[in-house]
């Protein structure tokens, strides 16, 4: 649900990136919403003979920047520019296209469209407290447990766990 919070308060931000997972659950959200207005129309009697309930194209037209912007962002993060959204406008293929471009993993680090070094967190989470380092300058296995914990949850992607644990050995190194 913080995914979909955070895209409907940047609704009209189109600058920056949006992870996978924040794009995904966004969707999603989006999408439970719609159908169960859909059910609402039809049992409140507002839907049309076409099938356009009131209710549910209203939902349409609040969603319709939101969408727009966390979809330019996602293709951000992918690396490609917002003008790809204009592809979906290419009957059945560009759809297609679009949906392969958000099942993309994130281009790691920085590209020209910002620093995804933040991961987007699906739901709020303590901040943990600072393990402890040996004194050889080994890595707390803790932190590594956490990085594996958010791989494996989805939140980050295999470029961003490599990247995340090469970090955590560098800082390892200094110490």
């Amino acid at each position: 649900m913080s995914a979909y919070l955070e895209a409907m308060r940047r609704s009209f931000d189109f600058a920056g990136r949006s992870g996978r997972s924040a794009y995904w659950f966004y969707t999603l959200t989006y999408f439970i919403i719609l159908v169960l207005l859909i059910i609402l129309d039809g049992v409140l009697g507002t839907l049309s003979a076409d099938g356009v309930g009131v209710l549910s194209g209203i939902a349409v037209l609040v969603h319709l920047i939101p969408s727009l912007a966390v979809t330019v962002r996602r293709l951000h993060d992918t690396g490609r520019s917002g003008w790809w959204l204009l592809i979906g406008l290419v009957p059945l293929v560009g759809i297609i296209v679009l949906i392969v471009f958000a099942c993309l993993p994130s281009q790691p680090g920085s590209n020209r469209f910002g620093d995804h070094t933040r991961v987007e967190p699906v739901s709020p989470a303590p901040a943990p407290a600072p393990a402890p380092q040996s004194p050889q300058g080994t890595i707390p296995l803790d932190q590594l447990e956490k990085l594996a914990a958010l791989k494996a949850s989805g939140a980050i992607d295999d470029d961003e766990f490599r990247t995340m644990k090469a970090d955590l050995f560098a800082k390892a190194g200094r110490s």
